[in-house]
């Protein structure tokens, strides 16, 4: 049984292999909404949690395949608690990370101090057998005395000096890859609406839910097709490897459509080469669709 966590009416899914089963084997796919291990400062790359439509989270429940499951709000006492214990958590893992740099600063200093000493002893030692190798050649006849001696620079010794400081945003933040459950998580009731779950009852859940539904049992893929003006993008297989054939916007039976809205939808869809799908349910439970494109455009 698959874990559906619902807070304010966001439902999420936290596990991998949960959001490997609900695309490969359930054809619900969500929205990536997390960010990258690896690449915490980018969002052109998402990954878990998975965000959930309502009528997804829905569908799972009523088939029997998710629970959705739902924690108490904590009173204002001990949310101001667990923000102190946040912050004291950073502080403490700012300190050590801080100390950690310094130690390491020391470290390289030191090694530093034992190479420079290692090249000033080898120029000594070359130095030496320079002079004697000029006095052995010239025989003493120039004296061979110190002043024949080209002077060598000296490297200059590593000073401790001030501590560099270290910034706050240099500081490494562990960011989990799953999110662990409270002990007193308990299964939420979506047949009735709450603060959790205020989709229950609204009208506009209830006609969506349905097309949704009857849409995912002729085995189609749905996303959400608000970027083309629609409820939803219906595509005939995983969107990883299909493109969407349809824009849906469900309408109620007795509704009436502006023809304004009529033509910009139309047009729209056919613009990116996507079929518009009017889509009403019945009161027999059907759902009548009725698909527009427009004619004579590229």
């Amino acid at each position: 049984m698959l874990l559906v966590e619902v807070k304010a009416g966001q439902a999420l899914v936290w596990g991998t292999e949960a959001a490997r089963t609900l695309r490969e084997r359930l054809g619900v796919g969500g929205r990536p909404v997390g960010s990258l291990a690896r690449g915490p400062r980018q969002n052109a790359r998402l990954g878990l949690p998975l965000l959930l439509l309502p009528e997804e989270a829905r569908l799972l429940a009523e088939i029997g395949v998710a629970t959705l499951v739902t924690a108490p709000r904590p009173n204002p006492g001990q949310q101001a608690q667990a923000v102190a214990a946040y912050h004291r958590e950073q502080e403490s893992g700012f300190r050590e990370q801080r100390a950690l740099a310094s130690e390491a600063r020391r470290r390289r200093l030191k090694d530093l101090e034992e190479h420079i000493a290692e090249a000033r002893a080898k120029k000594q030692r070359g130095r030496g057998r320079s002079s004697k190798e000029r006095r052995e050649v010239g025989g003493g006849a120039f004296g061979g005395g110190a002043g024949s001696v080209c002077p060598c620079s000296n490297f200059p010794s590593p000073q401790p000096g001030p501590q560099p400081p270290f910034p706050e945003t240099a500081m490494l933040v562990q960011l989990p890859t799953a999110r662990p459950r409270p002990a007193w998580a308990r299964p939420l009731d979506w047949h009735h609406p709450s603060p959790d779950w205020p989709h229950a009852g609204n009208p506009s859940h209830e006609l969506r839910y349905q097309v949704y539904k009857d849409l995912w049992e002729r085995g189609y893929f749905l996303t959400s097709g608000g970027k083309f003006g629609g409820d939803f993008l219906v595509y005939p297989g995983d969107p990883l490897r299909f493109h969407a054939h349809f824009v849906a916007q469900c309408c109620a039976p007795g509704d009436s459509l502006p023809l304004p809205d009529l033509v910009s939808a139309g047009r729209l869809g056919t613009n990116v080469r996507k079929t518009l799908l009017l889509c009403s349910p019945q009161p027999d439970g059907s759902v009548a669709y009725t698909s527009l494109q427009w004619a004579g455009l590229p």
